[in-house]
Order: C-alpha cells, then structure tokens, then sequence
C-alpha cells in the first residue's frame, strides 16, 4: 500500500502556527483571544502520547481565508494559578462556546474528556460543543456516489482503494480513516508516519534549556510532528469544504 506515491497532500488556504505552552506571551494570548471572538468556526483534533497514552496536545484551527493553527502542549503549560493559565483557559472557554461550530473527524466530546484533568476544559463545557463529526457524514457521501473513479496517473493501487470502499459500503459500522479519506477524494497523500510519537515532549525548540542543543536529527523529527498535527486538523477543513457542511 504505498500511497506515498501520490502528490504530498495540499491545505485549502495558507495557515499561521502558533505553540501555546508555558513560554506563550500575554501579548500573543490577547490578540488570539480577540480573533477567537471573531471566529465560529473551528476546526480540532488531540494527540495522546503513545508510550505513556497520557492526554498531550490539543490541535485548533482557526477557519479564516488565511488559518491559525494552534498547538496547545498540555504538558507543557505555564501553573494552573498564573496569569498565563487563566488566559489560556479563557481562550478555551471562546472557542468552545456553543454559538460555534466545532469541527472534527470522530467524536470530539469524547477525545476531549481525557484532557479534563489538565484543568483548561470542564465537563460542562465540553457537553454543550456543538460539533460536526466529518468522518460520518463521510461515510455518508462516499456510500451515496453513483459513480466512483479511482484512476490516477501515479496511484497503482487501485485494487486498495476499491477494497477500502467496499468495506465502507458492506458495513455500515465502518469507519474512514483520514489518511483514506483524503486520498480516495483528492488523490493526495496525508503523511501519518508520525502517529507512534512521544506527542508529551516540548515541540517548542526554542524554549529548551540552553544545556540543551537538538541535533539535526531532533529538529527533523519535531518539524515532522508539528506538521503531522496541524495537518490533521488542516485535511478536515479540506473534506469539510468538499461535503458542504458549514
């Protein structure tokens, strides 16, 4: 299954990153907090790390024609009691109110509640989210196509890809992958190599200890994973444009 063949998978619109963790300015907090109360739309996906399965990162993208894209490092967060915290927590309780629109691929209450304990969420506050959960209306659109095309120049798997829909089509309990999604529709490939990660580490390279240089290697592999995380919230956005659902 090399889907690594196809062309590298491409975002709707360019996008901002912005890692929010203890080295996060008030300055920064403030002006994403007033571009917050301008937004509805959201787009979020969470990691957990893979070693220890412990709650690590929360992705948010802000829906503008130019994206901000939000890397909140739940290990890494300034005391509960700071200021910083407070602000951080502020910008939570914003983006999640229920006026909004959240949207995810699979069910974000449930992702969300592993993260209860970091204390910037509540359970009240994520039972009243109004979410779209892309990945079923996806399911939806793919099983309702009269016609599917599977051919493309650089993709010699089509056999896959017809096997994967027709499992999609047999089971109405089956559930699209992202990766799958975006490469059956767009052709594309979204790159998950970094999936197995230790998503608890800092991805901020600048705020590391001065005793401490990252190798080129270490600088490769956080570049990556940053990657990896704002594409997973950047390839929604793309599937939701395509099914009309804001």
């Amino acid at each position: 299954m090399k889907l690594s063949v196809l062309p590298i998978f491409t975002p709707l619109s360019p996008y901002k990153i912005y890692l929010i963790n203890q080295s996060t300015t008030t300055i920064l907090l403030q002006d994403l907090i007033t571009l917050a109360r301008k937004t509805t739309k959201f787009t979020i996906d969470t990691e957990s790390d893979y070693y220890t399965h412990e709650p690590a990162l929360i992705q948010i993208e802000f829906l503008h024609s130019q994206s901000i894209v939000l890397l909140i490092e739940i290990c890494h967060l300034p005391h509960e009691l700071s200021v910083l915290f407070w602000m951080i927590r502020s910008l939570m309780n914003i983006i999640f109110k229920p006026s909004n629109v959240i949207i995810s691929w699979g069910d974000t209450k449930r992702e969300l509640e592993s993260f209860i304990s970091c204390k910037l969420i509540s359970i009240k506050l994520i039972q009243q989210i109004n979410d779209i959960d892309v990945q079923g209306y996806f399911k939806d659109w793919h099983d309702n196509l009269l016609e599917n095309d599977y051919d493309h120049p650089l993709f010699d798997n089509k056999e896959m890809l017809r096997s994967y829909s027709r499992k999609s089509l047999e089971d109405r309990n089956h559930k699209w992958s992202l990766q799958m999604a975006i490469t059956y529709v767009f052709r594309e490939f979204l790159d998950k190599t970094r999936t197995q990660s230790s998503w608890s580490r800092s991805l901020d390279l600048s705020g590391l200890k001065k005793s401490f240089i990252p190798n080129m290697k270490q600088k490769t592999i956080v570049k990556q994973m940053i990657q990896y995380a704002v594409n997973d919230c950047l390839a929604v956005t793309k599937l939701t444009k395509l099914l009309d659902l804001t």
